[in-house]
């Protein structure tokens, strides 16, 4: 915490985050006067010198008030004070300090799914995965309990997009059908649309075209129009048509899906516009997603998305540019434990190692395919959806 806010501002946040654990760590009895009476006032002029933004003052306040009545302190506002903590920290780009708030938001509601599904994402996103799956399985136990069914579906959708990104589809496919079947029994929409939309990916990973398409028209049916997962889903439909070839109706739904993202999905749907510019002929639209990809920082999705740059190059036939992009990805997957993706890097590196392999591959690439009236219908329909949908500032 301290090496990513090297300021007073780090400081402050770890002397509130040790006072939040070791309140949480003393049982309700014990906790009248914890700290000493002076520790309240010396925390508040710490925390209004520092003449931070609402977001991050108010959770700091209100964390501050485990100080001067421990004893009366209510653990589900210090919780949510953490999470907040935790949220503004994740978007201002320090992740550590985003995990450890989140986590002292959990160990403060012990009993809150949703704080455990919170770290278990979050740890997951830093490649933490054994801990992540201890987290996401104590947010579906807590959720069952509860009967929280909505948290209980996200916990074990989080699990099967981590077992899908790390290649173990078989227990990818089965968390996601009891996500599933949990939210088709209680009617949630939402999270119905969401466990749908996972199944497509991975069943589209796992070439089982036929369910990946049932799969995709579900979810758009239980999205409905003008859902905010609905940029991602279509994201996901044009990847899948680009993988067919259908590279004239990809391209447009990319362009359009792009700048109604962000974060780790913005990151993904470069990569998928680099790749699908490259199999078009499109050099210009290939460097611009390209030079915004050497920009991004390392995360979840950004070695996967520089093996499609990769993919692009070589459809461009730009052999050094192709080497780059697929080291980087190697490298990134090798750091990240995500072997699936560090795999497919290896193979493009392969296909570009010597001449022959290179050629091989270029005969090898599919031309593009004419697409069917319903293929061309949908991708008119979801980039005139798109169009008509605001544009995140």
């Amino acid at each position: 915490m301290i090496r990513e806010l090297s300021s007073q501002l780090g400081a402050t946040l770890w002397k509130s985050l040790r006072s939040v654990l070791l309140w949480a760590r003393v049982s309700p009895q014990e906790r009248k006067g914890l700290f000493p009476p002076e520790a309240h006032d010396r925390r508040v002029a710490g925390i209004l010198s520092l003449e931070a933004e609402p977001e991050l003052e108010e959770p700091l306040l209100t964390l501050s008030e485990v100080l001067s009545k421990p004893d009366e302190a209510d653990p589900e506002a210090v919780g949510l004070a953490c999470s907040r903590v935790g949220r503004w920290a994740d978007r201002e780009g320090h992740p550590l300090t985003a995990v450890e708030f989140y986590q002292a938001a959990a160990l403060t509601c012990p009993a809150d799914a949703r704080h455990a599904l919170q770290v278990g994402r979050a740890v997951r996103d830093r490649a933490q995965y054994s801990r992540a799956e201890a987290w996401l399985q104590r947010a579906v136990g807590l959720g069952r309990q509860a009967r929280d069914w909505d948290t209980y579906i996200r916990a074990y959708i989080a699990l099967g997009k981590m077992m899908r990104q790390r290649g173990t589809y078989p227990a990818a496919r089965r968390n996601l059908l009891k996500a599933l079947r949990r939210a088709t029994r209680q009617g949630l929409r939402n999270v119905e649309g969401m466990a749908l939309h996972d199944l497509f990916v991975l069943e589209d990973e796992c070439g089982n075209e036929a369910e990946a398409r049932k799969y995709a028209a579900g979810a758009v049916r239980a999205y409905g129009q003008g859902h905010r997962l609905l940029p991602a889903l279509a994201h996901d439909v044009a990847y899948f048509w680009l993988q067919r070839g259908y590279y004239d109706q990809a391209l447009p739904v990319f362009f359009q899906v792009l700048p109604r993202v962000s974060g780790t999905h913005r990151t993904v749907a470069l990569g998928s516009l680099a790749r699908a510019a490259g199999a078009s002929g499109d050099e210009q639209s290939h460097d611009w997603a390209g030079s915004l990809l050497f920009e991004a920082e390392e995360g979840p999705g950004l070695a996967e998305a520089w093996v499609e740059a990769a993919r692009g190059a070589v459809a461009l036939e730009r052999w050094d540019d192709a080497r780059i992009a697929a080291g980087r990805a190697e490298a990134l997957a090798r750091r990240r434990g995500e072997e699936k993706v560090r795999y497919l890097a290896e193979g493009v590196l392969q296909s570009v190692d010597s001449e022959e392999r290179a050629r091989q591959h270029r005969q090898q690439r599919p031309h593009p395919k004419e697409a069917d009236e319903e293929t061309r219908e949908l991708a008119r329909a979801l980039v005139s959806t798109l169009q008509a949908s605001p544009v995140p500032r």
